[in-house]
């Protein structure tokens, strides 16, 4: 039985990839922070038939990580761990060293281990867009897996020199953060290299999914602050006259194939970089989905601006995804299911008592 190392165990991406492998006959051994949410990610239902196959390791925060015990002869690393942070006061401390100090102690502890055939990093779209611009200004404008965000770390330093990203749309948290998993993932890129340099084999492929979408099935004891991919979908259930955000990052993909994707990237030992979207969306156009999905409670839903979604009028960037879907073979599923299953879930979890 073949065993993965998966960074990050309790996220929301992390929970379903972890699924995916179990499902497909691996062992996986999922890294913890600390030994407080052990239990928790035991409970977890969806884990029940694989729990014989199902190791923890506390292997410390992602600055100061040890992984020398959890990848002893494991076939695979799936790094996803990473921090969702979008402070603006400070860049190279909050944002920059965790993702960059985390990426490299993975990767360089991957590189040590012989049994290690293939390893991928999540990173974000993030690393791959413009960035300058809203996404209304990029109409016309097409991007793929040659694209990079064009923010160097000297212009990043100076919005934190001038407390300001100059009117720029994403803000400075927003900058920081891709920024962050733009380094991260050039460093991923370095030390791959410089291990193929010294023989070995192992394939390296770095995903970049968008905004991630779906049913969360990790350890969650609020809706409202579960995590960006559960709070920014259950504000549209917050009632009729509560605003829509605007959807700056126009393009989503499920988490469950999201998760696939991960899963085949590691048995194809897939090399190189990969745009993960099933394509735009717009949080109006969810919120008018969840009216006819949820008759019954369509009150509770914003009502926004019907039929007004930034994709269509005035248009946004055009984001590829044709190398995921023959290179990896993933089938993107509608997105009414994504919206109907994500928030079946968070009416359950409702139900039991979340807020």
């Amino acid at each position: 039985m073949p065993t993965v190392l998966l960074t990050g165990i309790t996220g929301f991406l992390s929970a379903h990839v972890a699924l995916v492998f179990l499902k497909n006959g691996w062992t996986v051994r999922g890294t913890l922070r600390s030994e407080s949410k052990r239990a928790a990610v035991l409970a977890v239902p969806e884990y029940a038939p694989y729990l014989d196959h199902l190791e923890l390791f506390v292997t410390g925060t992602l600055e100061n990580g040890n992984y020398t015990e959890a990848i002893k002869g494991v076939d695979a690393v799936v790094h996803t761990a990473s921090p969702v942070e979008f402070g603006e006061d400070e860049f190279r401390e909050t944002h920059l060293a965790p993702a960059l100090q985390g990426t490299k102690t993975v990767l360089e502890t991957a590189a040590t281990e012989e049994s290690v055939k293939a390893v991928v990093y999540t990173s974000t779209y993030g690393t791959i867009g413009y960035h300058r611009t809203h996404p209304k200004e990029q109409v016309g404008r097409i991007i793929d897996e040659k694209d990079h965000n064009p923010w160097t770390l000297e212009e990043l330093d100076e919005i934190v020199e001038k407390k300001s990203a100059g009117g720029n749309p994403y803000g400075a948290g927003g900058l920081f953060y891709m920024g962050a998993k733009k380094y991260a993932e050039i460093a991923a890129w370095e030390i791959h290299k410089a291990a193929k340099e010294k023989g070995a084999k192992w394939t390296l492929a770095t995903l970049h999914p968008t905004m991630i979408w779906g049913p969360p099935i990790q350890p969650l004891t609020s809706l409202s602050h579960g995590g960006m991919s559960t709070e920014y979908l259950w504000m549209l259930a917050q009632g009729k006259d509560k605003p829509i955000a605007e959807s700056m990052f126009p393009y989503y993909v499920d988490v469950r194939d999201c998760a696939q994707a991960h899963y085949q990237a590691v048995i194809q030992q897939a090399q190189g970089r990969f745009i993960l979207t099933a394509g735009p969306y717009d949080f109006q156009e969810f919120a008018d989905m969840l009216r006819e999905l949820f008759p019954e409670q369509k009150e509770r839903f914003a009502l926004g601006t019907p039929g007004q979604y930034m994709y269509k009028d005035p248009g946004v960037y055009t984001l590829k995804n044709d190398k995921s879907i023959q290179e990896l073979g993933v089938n993107y599923r509608p997105k009414v299911d994504t919206v109907r299953d994500a928030f079946t879930r968070f009416f359950e979890l409702e139900k039991q008592g979340l807020k």
